[in-house]
């Protein structure tokens, strides 16, 4: 109760801000003074004609003092109420009265009295004042370092925590705020408010800015560093590596101890928060880096084992034409020629394989989309299917409408080509494989679908993946590498679409894909 009743005389509201005190006597702190010393008097009064005695007359004086004390502060200002206190008492209760003169010897006693008590009282209601809103700031300061912790859990990169940090300094020190990110300084500038910047652009600001990022010490206002700097700037560091600088624009040199131990604290959590994500990022691209050289060695291993028999093959029968080939008869030389073509064949696709994925994968791929009739790319396509297909029969749905698409179709081709190639390697001869478009809603689907032994419900989820070739046994004579499906994802995926296994009710598998409609023309136009 008395804390609400002192925090209703001094009428101070909670913004959660730190206010600062000030120490002259305002008008309406003058007014105040003259309002408490009249309500005293009248009440003083009003005791008086009721009988009570002068003792409990100057306590009314006595309370008013206490509560200017609380509401205005400084000794000064306490002092000169008692005096004005004492005068009144004199002026309205003592012989003569309504005069400043006093008959009785014995009240000059009392009024010397009256004004050690009054300014004895004023000071100690003085100093509860002076505790109460020391405690006030140190709350409001315990939040904002509190606010700043939780704050500062959810931010995922180096702006989001500098923007935090620059608020939440912004809000404990009540001053103009910058934060610099970045090894330069100039990278990323934040400023709270954004309308303080210029007050950060004059050339002592910018020396001792860099200064700090290039020393990694404190330099500006209260340093033997550009002294005559406004800004103070403190290195947001962490192990030796400087993060960035906050600059906090201040107006004089006088420094709260306990303002500084929470700036300290906030910086030393935005340096453990910024130190967490450079930690994260150092994981991740160690990660990286591990991932590529297994992916390395994978197609090192991969090339190593899988090129050794076409070319094996080539080589050999190669060999057999140059030394014998006078002695074949023609079936058996033309045998040996289509091997030779066959497995030349294979080589050229795995490298377009490698050169294409190795592209997609490096984000190097300029799509060249255009609007395309769907049907002239899967004529474009069935061109260039393995000569295997011919031991396959293949059926070709497509869809009753004309199908516009954009795309780049070079690569769409490469696409389907490679879909149909898995079906034919995966599935025994004699197999259907189908090849079908369609329209669902506003989304073209491709789809490439075999009769064969299908995919388990445990793999379908890696067959996209580069260098897997599950556990199934390819039917012609070749390994395959695992690119393929591998290429066909990142192709799609870089034109917008998806692509997807699965199985058929028939028994076989069913891969499809969505393609982007051309915007530009619909199909039922033509």
């Amino acid at each position: 109760m008395l804390l609400k009743f002192i925090n209703f005389v001094i009428g101070k509201e909670k913004t959660g801000t730190i206010e600062s005190e000030g120490t002259g006597l305002r008008y309406k702190d003058f007014c105040f003074v003259i309002a408490a010393v009249f309500l005293a008097t009248v009440l003083g009064v009003l005791f008086h004609n009721m009988g009570f005695s002068d003792v409990t007359v100057i306590a009314w004086y006595i309370l008013a003092v206490q509560i200017v004390a609380i509401r205005i502060s400084g000794g000064v200002v306490n002092a000169v109420v008692s005096f004005i206190c004492v005068i009144v008492f004199n002026f309205f209760f003592t012989e003569p009265r309504y005069s400043l003169l006093a008959y009785d010897s014995d009240y000059i006693m009392t009024f010397i009295v009256m004004f050690i008590v009054s300014f004895l009282a004023g000071m100690m209601a003085d100093q509860l004042r002076k505790m109460l809103n020391q405690a006030e700031k140190d709350k409001v300061r315990t939040q904002i370092l509190f606010d700043t912790s939780q704050l500062l859990n959810k931010t995922e990169n180096y702006e989001e925590i500098a923007i935090v940090t620059g608020m939440q300094l912004k809000k404990l020190h009540d001053r103009d705020i910058c934060i610099a990110l970045g090894e330069s300084g100039e990278g990323s500038l934040l400023f709270f408010p954004e309308e303080c910047k210029r007050h950060f652009e004059t050339q002592i600001e910018q020396d001792g800015l860099e200064w700090t990022f290039r020393s990694g010490k404190p330099t500006g206002r209260g340093t033997s560093i550009y002294p005559a700097a406004r800004g103070k700037y403190i290195p947001i560091m962490y192990n030796g590596y400087v993060y960035g600088v906050v600059g906090i624009l201040k107006d004089e040199d006088n420094n709260d101890p306990y303002t500084e131990g929470i700036t300290a604290a906030i910086l030393n959590q935005c340096e453990l928060a910024m130190e967490n994500i450079k930690t994260v990022e150092e994981k991740e691209a160690e990660k990286l880096k591990v991932q590529n050289e297994r992916l390395k060695a994978n197609l090192l291993r991969g090339i190593s084992h899988d090129l050794r028999t076409p070319i094996t093959s080539i080589s050999g029968n190669a060999s057999v034409l140059l030394k014998s080939g006078d002695d074949f008869d023609s079936a058996t030389r033309r045998q040996l020629e289509q091997d030779i073509y066959d497995d030349s064949e294979w080589l050229i696709n795995l490298v377009e394989n490698l050169l294409a994925i190795s592209r997609v994968q490096e984000g190097n791929v300029q799509l060249n989309c255009s609007d395309e009739v769907l049907d002239d790319i899967i004529d474009e396509a069935l061109q260039h299917v393995d000569r295997h297909i011919t031991d396959h029969t293949l059926e070709v749905k497509k869809s009753s409408e004309m199908l516009l698409v954009n795309v780049d179709a070079h690569l769409i081709v490469q696409v389907i080509i490679n879909l149909i190639d898995n079906a034919i390697k995966y599935s025994g001869e004699g197999s259907t494989i189908c090849l079908g478009t369609e329209k669902k809603d506003s989304t073209i689907i491709v789809s490439v679908s075999d009769d064969g032994p299908g995919i388990p419900d445990e793999e379908k989820g890696r067959v996209f993946e580069m260098f897997y070739n599950g556990k199934k046994k390819v039917e012609d004579s070749r390994k395959s590498m695992g690119l393929g499906l591998a290429l066909c994802k990142s192709i799609v995926e870089a034109h917008g679409g998806t692509i997807k296994a699965d199985s058929r009710e028939s028994g076989g598998v069913v891969f499809s894909f969505t393609l982007p409609e051309a915007k530009g023309i619909k199909a039922d136009e033509h």
